[in-house]
């Protein structure tokens, strides 16, 4: 009867320990995943950080091209031998100082030539003997001119049609510009004749190499982290398995 009084009821033993037995194993949790999913998530986060900026200026620069300056025609502004990015147009918002490219059927040439817009339609163009370029009355300021010296051509004098062009070289002496084309249309060109327009190089748009560079290193660290989470959990699963 002293083994079943109330003292003795609330201080037994599991069977098992009372007769001995091993403990049961105690399952342990292997490690979290969450750092894995978030190293995972910085490195999709950095991957497309830097897609994204190669793409969205990709497509911008995607719509130029360049152009070979084959003569010197354009010095100093363009050299011979020299890559000039060039900017597809269709001549409609074509400007006085433009330098464009455009096809030369109307001189009977079946060739595309660069030279600079000094004339739009209704513009009277003077050139004297010395090749001073009065346009409406007025002096043109030509500081991009090839230093050659004075030179002496024929004067001219025309009224730019509607809807044309008036093109002069920037090395005059080297230019077989409107000047000597004058028997056709006043030695200019039609406006849909313009296919492209030169620009500068610091205007064309480049990869964002920023954050290019930053979207790079962003999916560099989540990499790594993601190695290190992994390798961490495997070896806490390790653990688990043997105890």
């Amino acid at each position: 009867m002293d083994g079943w009084g109330p003292q003795a009821y609330g201080s037994q033993q599991p069977a098992a320990a009372h007769y001995g037995w091993p403990q049961p194993p105690v399952a342990r949790r292997a490690g979290s995943r969450v750092p894995l999913v978030v190293a995972l998530g910085v490195m999709v986060v950095g991957m497309v950080l830097a897609v994204v900026s190669i793409l969205v200026t990709g497509g911008e620069t995607a719509g130029y091209r360049t152009w070979h300056q084959q003569s010197g025609a354009m010095e100093p502004t363009y050299p011979e031998g020299s890559d000039v990015p060039v900017k597809p147009i269709d001549g409609s918002g074509v400007r006085r100082g433009d330098v464009v490219l455009f096809s030369a059927r109307d001189w009977g040439a079946d060739s595309v030539f660069m030279m600079r817009v000094i004339a739009v339609g209704g513009d009277q163009v003077v050139i004297d003997e010395p090749g001073r370029v009065k346009v409406n009355g007025k002096i043109l300021r030509e500081p991009y001119l090839f230093k050659s010296g004075p030179y002496f051509a024929p004067p001219v004098e025309v009224t730019v049609p509607e809807s044309r062009l008036f093109l002069l070289g920037d090395h005059r002496v080297a230019a077989a510009d409107s000047r000597a084309h004058l028997s056709e249309n006043s030695g200019t060109i039609a406006r849909s004749a313009v296919v492209g327009m030169a620009v500068d190089h610091a205007s064309v748009p480049s990869p964002d190499r920023l954050w290019m560079w930053v979207g790079a290193a962003t999916a560099a660290v989540g990499l790594i982290a993601a190695a290190v989470a992994t390798t961490v959990r495997r070896r806490r699963t390790g653990v688990v398995q043997r105890i």
